[in-house]
């Protein structure tokens, strides 16, 4: 009598897209949609003489709970480039009173700005006059800027990456998924040749729990795999 073998299954690991590690994702999941064709048995007794299932799609989707710009960038059609640090000088701002003036660039609020009047007459107090933030100047009401004034302000940028939204038609990637089944400790891989990731349907940017945010995307047929018996969409492998 031949041996049953059961493999229990809780699934983790690390999702590597185009060789990047997205950090921590959930609910890493395949959908397989299928379409049946059919052919009606006309020769009595009712039912079908023939029957096909093709796959009409596959789609990878997951959650993302890593809020870097790269990672958004999947979920936006986005492109990411390095923003290097610099002085920025006498830039025009028009006050707000109690609201934002925002700068162009991201203050790095570790080096004091300095604010003044377009014509250089009155230089203004920090959190006297005005509060700084990363996204601007704050003029306060309770200082001696007035509302509406022509400023100007210095100040040094963040060093950082900016993240340009909704630019791309979207990118072909290969995504690895680097696992092990928890109940076991045996590894795994998947390997899916080519993600075309869609645009996300919403993100929560401010809220009271950890953030996270959905992708999903077309797994794509690799028309380079032509071997037979070989898949052109994935793979699984397992010890």
């Amino acid at each position: 009598m031949s041996e049953t073998v059961t493999e229990s299954y809780i699934g983790s690991g690390i999702v590597y897209v185009a060789g990047r590690d997205v950090g921590n994702a959930s609910g890493v999941k395949i959908d397989i949609e299928q379409e049946t064709k059919s052919l009606p048995n006309y020769r009595g007794g009712g039912g079908n003489a023939a029957e096909i299932t093709k796959v009409k799609s596959v789609k990878l989707s997951m959650t993302m709970n890593d809020f870097s710009n790269a990672n958004m960038a999947l979920a936006l059609r986005g492109v990411v480039a390095v923003v290097a640090s610099e002085v920025v000088s006498d830039e025009p701002i028009i006050a707000v009173l109690d609201g934002l003036c925002d700068t162009a660039k991201m203050i790095d609020t570790s080096v004091a700005p300095v604010v003044k009047t377009a014509d250089d007459a009155t230089t203004y107090v920090v959190d006297v006059d005005y509060v700084v933030s990363a996204g601007g100047i704050r003029p306060l009401s309770t200082g001696a800027i007035v509302d509406g004034a022509a400023l100007k302000v210095s100040y040094t940028s963040k060093a950082g990456n900016a993240l340009q939204a909704l630019v791309e038609s979207g990118a072909e990637v290969k995504v690895v998924i680097d696992g092990v089944n928890d109940a076991t400790g045996k590894p795994w891989t998947l390997k899916f040749y080519k993600w075309k990731p869609s645009p996300t349907s919403g993100l929560d940017l401010i809220g009271d729990d950890f953030g996270s945010f959905d992708i999903e995307g077309g797994v794509l047929a690799d028309a380079s795999i032509v071997a037979a018996g070989k898949s052109k969409f994935f793979v699984r492998t397992a010890a």
